[in-house]
């Protein structure tokens, strides 16, 4: 079994090496491309070759995407947008969550406690390609950071808010709101907290080390520690590893860290994220059959119609009250923000992470998937077009348009 999955893993790595080399010559995003192969592939294998567990894909391929995406973050860009981060990655992630799960189970006829979870699994947003669009097309740095800090922790607490919703499933019990809130928050910030203070012990002890290969390891025991530590805590190991990243990047980095130990720990961390969201979506192409998407399209249309809406309700109910109580977002950037919350690897992880013994979720698999496939594709494809439409040209960027919002 052990050999088996190995030889499979390694095949995934050099089939992602290979569509990487490829992509550049061709227009079409790299994680679509992937997932795109791993649909073929399903077709002829028909189930997937590797049993991946819920707490194996939590333990191996989330902490490792989450801590290289908190490690890259820089403070001095998030704070000017906190305010806005928290609440949309907070209340913007419950409120996607039980809108579109609503929505879902009144319209298409999933049980609640299904299409609660299904909500649950798309509402974290992955920018990666937006960000990237945005940064050559010159958008303001202020709206950029917004958009890759919100999916940072809404990667975090939208684990979480899964992590409930499958509990409630599973049991078959309600949870009070008031109960599920508190439960939210202990986890969210004992984890963040734990997290934090992992970072912290470990840049410390980084000072007194100049030794990049021993340095890179300890930023894996951060990621890998932090997350096992949480989750033996009774504390989202999620958000410990979002923790210790944020500190470690913004501590340990720039304070314990040489030059050529800073370049190659991000250097490493960079592979390292290339890897897992490769390898994730490739096993979910696998996991989910072409022929199972086909057969639910047009359930995955309505589906996508229905997160795209619940993303935009979500971040207008949230950013026009709160425009006077801090730096302003105006509505061409608020439009921007909804369009740009493309659904990635973390969905596609918690995808992964359903157990098959669980007849009620078996279509939550090809809707989820076809969602997040079409929404790379369409909203990856578009972003472009819509940041040239809804903003001035990259000459006329100035520092009153980014104090401004982009109103």
């Amino acid at each position: 079994m052990i050999q088996s999955t190995v030889a499979w893993l390694t095949l995934f790595l050099a089939v992602a090496v290979v569509i990487a080399f490829l992509v550049r010559r061709v227009p079409v995003p790299y994680v679509v491309a992937l997932a795109l192969v791993g649909l073929a592939a399903g077709t002829f294998l028909g189930r997937e070759p590797i049993h991946l567990t819920h707490s194996l894909i939590l333990l191996i391929l989330l902490p490792g995407l989450l801590f290289e995406a908190a490690f890259n973050i820089e403070w001095a860009h998030l704070r000017p947008n906190l305010v806005a981060v928290v609440a949309l990655a907070t209340i913007g992630v419950f409120l996607t969550t039980a809108l579109a799960g609503l929505l879902v189970h009144s319209t298409l006829g999933l049980g609640l406690a299904a299409a609660i979870v299904f909500g649950a699994i798309v509402a974290p947003t992955d920018p990666v390609a937006v960000v990237a669009v945005f940064r050559r097309l010159g958008v303001p740095d202020r709206l950029t950071n917004l958009i890759e800090s919100e999916s940072l922790l809404n990667d975090g607490t939208g684990v979480v808010v899964f992590g409930l919703a499958l509990a409630l499933l599973t049991s078959g019990a309600g949870l009070a709101p008031a109960a599920a809130a508190w439960q939210f928050v202990r986890l969210s910030v004992g984890g963040v907290a734990l997290g934090g203070l992992v970072g912290l012990g470990l840049s410390l002890l980084t000072r007194r080390i100049d030794d990049p290969q021993v340095e890179i390891s300890l930023t894996v025991l951060a990621a890998y520690g932090s997350y096992l530590l949480g989750e033996a805590s009774g504390v989202s190991g999620i958000l410990a590893v979002v923790g210790a990243g944020l500190v470690m990047g913004n501590y340990g980095r720039p304070r314990a860290m040489s030059e050529r130990t800073q370049v190659a720990v991000t250097a490493f961390w960079d592979a390292i994220a290339f890897l897992l969201n490769s390898v994730i979506f490739l096993l979910i192409g696998v996991d989910v059959p072409l022929p199972s998407l086909l057969g639910h399209a047009g359930l995955v249309l309505a589906a996508f119609a229905i997160v795209t809406l619940a993303r935009a309700i979500a971040v207008l109910g949230i950013l026009v009250p709160l425009h006077p109580l801090g730096r302003p977002v105006g509505l061409r950037w608020q439009a921007l923000i909804a369009w740009s919350g493309l659904r990635g690897a973390v969905a596609i992880a918690l995808l992964l992470s359903l157990e098959d013994h669980q007849p009620e979720l078996a279509i939550v698999k090809p809707i989820a998937y076809g969602v997040v496939l079409l929404s790379i594709a369409l909203q990856g494809a578009t972003i472009g077009p819509l940041a040239r439409l809804l903003l001035p040209a990259r000459a006329d960027f100035s520092s009153a348009s980014q104090e401004q919002g982009g109103g």
